[in-house]
């Protein structure tokens, strides 16, 4: 096991003290350059979502705009090419590479060149931490022998790397927490992972659960400067996970993980910056899923009571991105194929509730969705309400496989480009199940619906009955 982590919490406090800086006038970042060999035509910045997209042309190049924060570590994808990125307010930076090379070719030039460098050195360089397949596969004591050298081989090569001239102290603060903290967040998980990888039963894995669960109760849960490092936010999500469990067991009052999940934030995080900041990742996280409607008890009571400006704005965006796809909206006409390869489109529903489900072959959650679909389509069988379901694999083939070898019957339609269809599109999808209800005219009535293994009997029921009056 690593030196324990409170050692590491006085070197990062000592160096937060140090990285302050002012910030920067014009907050544009550029980030532009040319790639080639890349599989997409779609270049896009990540951070906590999309930040920014934009089109490479045939010759590789693009240009990306967006507007800034303080230092932050970003990733830069394309198809399966994936590059790291460290940029503040104000930054302009050029790339190239090709990515059928993407090791031997890359070259940067602009702001923070040095640290991006870095990044994409170490991503290379980590490639046995970032497997967390492989690593986690391992008995304990080949585990914890492996897990400790590369992280060992890694911390040196960072040591090393920061002794050069002009590194942001951002930066080596943000690295330095990867190092305190992503040790014990391995650790925390390998219970897990080795009971899945091996098929072993969880409470039968080797392993010093106990001393690990002591050391995550020894996290500072108000340290509002680390929110920037991934690995102490996750192992605070872990003790917010843990307490929501508790509560859910103990007080069968409260009704919903949302709920208890909002009474283990605010039971832990006494720091208002930090606990604003999970209060907003949870309430981001199942708007970007549910929409608005559903989050709007925990919306409005953010928007109260919240004391960061940033968090509340990001919220009100992606608040206003649902507007074209709330209640009342009428939905485009999108054109699919059925089994028999026949072009069919929403308007030959048109007359009953529309109920799709967005699914593919190889999602868990929506394969352990259709017994319950199954149910409910009985159930419905004599009633106005067309269940459709729409596949968004990449090809036919495992979708039609899947249709006849478990006899799904009804409306069994095909979007093609996957991701990327227009359906999709229209209803900002970015993980399935998605269910989608629309009235008897084509218009929305919930653009993120219940499950049917959920409440969704009550939404048609309710329109149901309207249509009957």
């Amino acid at each position: 096991m690593r030196t324990p982590i409170n050692f590491f919490l006085v070197i990062l406090i000592l160096l937060y003290s140090c990285s302050q800086k002012p910030a920067t006038q014009d907050p544009t970042v550029i980030v532009s350059g040319k790639i080639i060999n890349l599989e997409s035509d779609e270049i896009t910045i990540f951070k906590d979502g999309d930040i920014a997209s934009g089109k490479i042309d045939e010759k590789g190049n693009f240009k990306l705009k967006f507007e800034g924060d303080d230092g932050l570590s970003y990733s830069l994808s394309s198809g399966r090419t994936h590059l790291e990125l460290f940029l503040a307010q104000g930054d302009s930076i050029y790339i190239t590479a090709d990515a059928k090379d993407l090791s031997g070719t890359f070259s940067v030039q602009g702001d923070h060149e040095k640290e991006a460098r870095y990044l994409n050195e170490k991503a290379q360089n980590d490639k046995g931490l970032n497997d967390l397949f492989e690593l986690m596969a391992n008995s304990k004591e080949e585990y914890l022998k492996i897990k400790d050298s590369l992280f060992t081989i890694s911390e040196t090569n960072f040591r090393a790397f920061k002794m050069e001239e002009k590194i942001d102290p951002e930066f080596i603060l943000i690295e330095e927490g990867y190092y305190a903290f992503a040790p014990l967040y391995f650790d925390l998980m390998y219970p897990n992972y080795y009971a899945f990888l091996t098929e072993t039963p969880q409470d039968s894995v080797d392993f010093p659960e106990n001393e690990v669960r002591a050391s995550l109760a020894t996290i500072p849960l108000d340290q509002k400067q680390f929110l920037n490092i991934w690995s102490y936010t996750a192992l605070i999500d872990m003790r917010i996970t843990n307490l929501t469990n508790e509560l859910l067991k103990s007080d069968k009052s409260l009704t919903s993980g949302e709920i208890a999940r909002n009474f283990a934030i605010d039971s832990l995080l006494k720091d208002k910056s930090v606990n604003d900041h999970f209060v907003y990742t949870s309430i981001k996280s199942n708007m970007e899923y549910r929409g608005p409607d559903h989050v709007k008890e925990a919306y409005d009571k953010f928007m109260q009571e919240n004391e960061s400006p940033k968090y509340a704005e990001k919220l009100r965006k992606l608040k206003d991105k649902w507007k074209p796809i709330g209640p009342g909206k009428k939905v485009p006409d999108f054109t699919f194929t059925d089994m028999e390869g026949q072009e069919v489109k929403l308007s030959n529903l048109k007359g009953n509730l529309v109920y799709i489900d967005i699914w593919a072959t190889w999602c868990g959650p929506c394969i352990a969705e259709h017994p319950h679909w199954d149910e409910l389509k009985l159930e419905y069988a004599d009633k106005p309400v067309a269940f459709l379901t729409v596949s968004i694999d990449e090809t036919r083939e495992p979708w039609e496989k899947m249709v006849k070898a478990k006899k799904m019957e009804g409306y069994q339609w095909f979007a093609e480009n996957a991701w990327k269809s227009d359906l999709t599109q229209h209803f900002m999808v970015n993980s399935i199940p998605r269910f989608i209800l629309l009235d008897e005219k084509g218009r929305i009535i919930d653009p993120s619906a219940d499950r049917p293994s959920g409440m969704i009997r009550e939404s048609l029921d309710k329109y149901l009955a309207k249509i009957d009056s």
